[in-house]
């Protein structure tokens, strides 16, 4: 004890000693560290703005890539800022130099305000006084801005870091930047220090007055961000006011930091140092400037804060010196031998316990129980969780086996279910794979002449509800309908089938289906809604004559059919009546439209134009007829498709898009071809070469050419033998040939003949086939024989 209290003296007075003449020593080598930490922590800095300053490169670069033929894009920004990590970014924008600022492809910007939506100026940000949009296309570089106030933007505090965009050929295009907030760079600043003194770093609190001073709680560490002209960017008194104008811009002074004339050049001219300053010297001043922006970090350290080590380390040699070396004697011997053997003998009995022995080691729990100190109250502790682990394993043992059962029974009924529900779903889908596949093969071919047509359809599920057909009613008359059943899946696509078939079959009842006021009326008196599961559809059906050029339609609550002439001029063709199903005894109203030659006639169900688009409204009726307008001559249903899908930006249709395209001809179609004879055998060869020009106006073969000559000289010589007609010999010339003429009439489908005279007249028709065909008539035709017999 005297040899202990003898060395606590001695580490006093060295102690003492130490602190009086190491002081200045200690200044410097803290200086010194203090330099190399305020290096680091500036270097932190410009880490921090280099890695947001690659933001507007990214930017800049997306402008200018090839892949994205838009450039930056609201969604794009939206993900960008969304998948940013720096917290301190505010905003992200592409602002284009050749367009008003009132443009809203000007400044493509999205803020966290704003996220994930765009965020709009209401400001000109051309305006030279905007130093982030000038500064960076004045320089090279990336800029960097001074803190300001974004009013009539953000409306927050901000630092701006930018880049101008220029494209391969030097052509400034505007600039690329991001929004930084002040009020997370003071966090920034905040954190910085020389070392952890264990105080707060911003204790100031405003003065309650309006003189806007700062009273300063001494011994704190204080950090300034200085600009080049020594106002303080950002300082300890905007904590509580990143987002106020009135706190940027501000002087050391008004910080309470007084600096005389030549200190202040010192720091400004200086890359980097320290300096002490003050009334009594008692405050010490460190810096180092920003390679990316200028800017310096200023760190102001009370000197008795500097200092404190040494005094720490004073009244820690006293405390230890004197404390430690009286306890250490009289205490530690009489606790080593109290506390020794019941301790080692408790290691005995935990080794055994790590092993798996909970039932070994009793006894000596037994003795130590007996002991009145924390030694006996642990070792009760420690018997009484022996006992506890035992019986829990025990438990824990019968859980286990009852559990496995229990999971291998659950097991095996789970993977029979799923067994069942995966054979169910494999019928069921081969079952939707083949309606689909039968839904789709009654829509009808394509045709290629007197009327061309072209569709498409891409139902927006497996099964739609849309249909439509077109077939020629006789040969002048061309049906061509559209139907839009509500709803999605196979009770629509059933009904829709159902409805289009009764249509291609005329099978309705005292229904003229050259009027289509009455095909409509027939079709919502065979298909009501309450025998339908409440299902009803909208319809358009038209009839179009050949050779009137004419087209009569009705509408039963469908978006109305759209015709473009050949000179691209589109016009709707509504029809009032409501959607077929719905109301028993609807009346629908019949119109009439002139098709000019050359003219298309688009019908379309409502989802080929309501379809959403990424950023932009729903696409309406206006907007899908003038895409049909200005798709071209060349376009077709296809192309057309395509452009609504890219629009959507991909993916299915949230309803069935149908889309069906006829193109009338060009030229006045020969609906009819005629020629008149006289009873004379010469008149066979104008019959010969009539034929062969209608032949060669519709195409046919050699084969129809051969049946078309044979029934029409049949015909010829027939109606000469057994018309009736008079004898030639009994009658003047003039009477001759106004007694027995013939009228041949081909085409539109349909070899009719005609005879006359003074007591007798004949007519019938002996073919009726499909228009221009190529090939030879159908099968339900005569042939060539049964016409001739005729």
């Amino acid at each position: 004890m005297a040899i202990g209290a003898a060395a606590g003296l001695i580490l006093v007075v060295l102690a003492v000693a130490n602190f009086l003449n190491g002081r200045e020593l200690l200044l410097d080598q803290v200086s010194k560290e203090a330099l190399g930490e305020i290096h680091n922590e500036i270097g932190n800095w410009d880490d921090l703005v280099e890695r947001m300053a690659m933001l507007p490169s990214v930017i800049g670069a997306t402008e200018l890539s090839g892949k994205n033929r838009r450039g930056v894009t609201v969604p794009w920004l939206a993900s960008l800022l969304e998948h940013t990590h720096i917290r301190a970014v505010y905003g992200l924008y592409m602002a284009r130099e050749g367009l008003s600022w009132r443009d809203p492809l000007s400044d493509v910007w999205v803020d966290r305000k704003s996220w994930p939506q765009a965020a709009h100026l209401r400001y000109d940000f051309h305006d030279p006084g905007q130093d982030w949009y000038r500064g960076a296309k004045e320089k090279h570089g990336i800029h960097v801005t001074l803190p300001y106030f974004d009013e009539g933007g953000s409306d927050i505090a901000m630092i701006s870091i930018t880049k101008a965009v220029h494209d391969p050929s030097g052509k400034f295009l505007g600039v690329a930047g991001c929004d930084v907030s002040l009020a997370e760079m003071e966090k920034v600043v905040g954190e910085m220090h020389l070392r952890d003194f264990g105080r707060n770093l911003f204790p100031q609190v405003p003065d309650s007055g309006d003189s806007g001073t700062v009273s300063r709680e001494p011994g704190r560490q204080v950090a300034y961000l200085v600009s080049c002209t020594g106002d303080v960017l950002i300082g300890p008194a905007q904590q509580s006011g990143g987002g106020n104008p009135e706190k940027l811009g501000r002087s050391l002074g008004d910080y309470g930091l007084i600096l005389g004339p030549d200190q202040l050049r010192e720091i400004l001219n200086r890359s980097s140092g320290w300096l002490r300053t003050g009334k009594h010297g008692n405050t010490m001043l460190c810096w180092a400037e920003s390679r990316t922006t200028g800017w310096k970090l200023l760190l102001s350290v009370p000197y008795s804060l500097i200092l404190s080590p040494a005094r720490n380390l004073a009244f820690q040699s006293l405390l230890i010196g004197g404390a430690g070396l009286i306890l250490l004697l009289g205490i530690v011997f009489y606790v080593a031998g109290k506390v020794a053997g019941p301790i080692r003998a408790l290691q005995k009995v935990t080794e055994n316990f790590k092993s798996g022995f909970y039932g070994q080691g009793g006894e000596i729990l037994s003795l130590i129980r007996r002991r009145t100190d924390e030694l006996g109250r642990f070792a009760d502790g420690f018997s009484a969780m022996a006992g506890e682990i035992r019986l829990r394993e025990q438990r824990l043992s019968e859980w286990n086996s009852n559990l496995e059962k229990t999971v291998a029974k659950r097991t095996a009924d789970l993977a029979d279910a799923v067994k069942r529900v995966e054979r169910a779903n494999g019928i069921m889908a081969a079952e939707l794979a083949e309606a689909a596949a039968y839904s789709r093969a009654t829509l009808p071919p394509k045709l290629t002449a007197p009327v061309a047509t072209d569709w498409e359809f891409a139902p927006s599920s497996q099964l739609g509800g849309d249909s439509f057909g077109y077939h020629w009613i006789d040969g002048d008359h061309l049906a061509l309908y559209l139907l839009d059943v509500c709803g999605h899946g196979v009770g629509a696509a059933l009904l829709s089938v159902s409805m289009v078939s009764v249509l291609r079959n005329c099978s309705l009842p005292e229904t003229d289906f050259r009027d289509p006021s009455s095909v409509l009326a027939g079709l919502n008196a065979a298909f009501p809604m309450e025998r339908h599961n409440d299902m009803f559809c909208t319809a358009w059906y038209g009839v179009y004559s050949l050779s009137g050029k004419r087209l009569r339609y009705a509408c039963g609550g469908h978006p109305p059919a759209v015709l473009i002439t050949a000179e691209g001029v589109s016009r709707s063709l509504p029809s009032r009546g409501p959607a077929l199903g719905t109301f028993p005894g609807s009346r629908y109203e019949t119109s009439l439209a002139e098709i000019p030659p050359g003219s298309r006639l688009y019908l379309f169900s409502d989802g080929a134009y309501e379809v959403t688009r990424p950023g932009l409204p729903m696409m309406d009726y206006d907007g899908f007829r003038d895409l049909l307008a200005t798709a071209g001559e060349g376009s077709s249903p296809r192309t057309i498709l395509e452009t609504v899908r890219a629009r959507h930006g991909g993916g299915p249709f949230e309803d069935d898009f149908s889309l069906v395209e006829f193109r009338f001809p060009e030229t006045p179609h020969h609906s009819i071809s005629s020629i008149s004879v006289t009873n004379r055998i010469e008149e066979l060869e104008r019959v010969r070469a009539f034929t062969e020009g209608f032949a060669d106006l519709h195409g046919l073969d050699s084969v129809d050419r051969n049946d078309l000559h044979l029934i029409l000289e049949e015909v010829v010589t027939n109606v000469i033998k057994y018309a009736g007609l008079e004898k030639l010999e009994e009658r003047s010339l003039a009477e001759q040939n106004e007694a027995c003429t013939i009228a041949l009439c081909l085409g539109g489908g349909v070899i009719s003949w005609r005879s006359r005279s003074p007591t007798r007249a004949f007519r019938s028709t002996l073919w009726r086939g499909k228009p221009s065909r190529p090939r030879a008539p159908p099968q339900s035709a005569p042939s060539a024989a049964s016409a001739s017999t005729f």
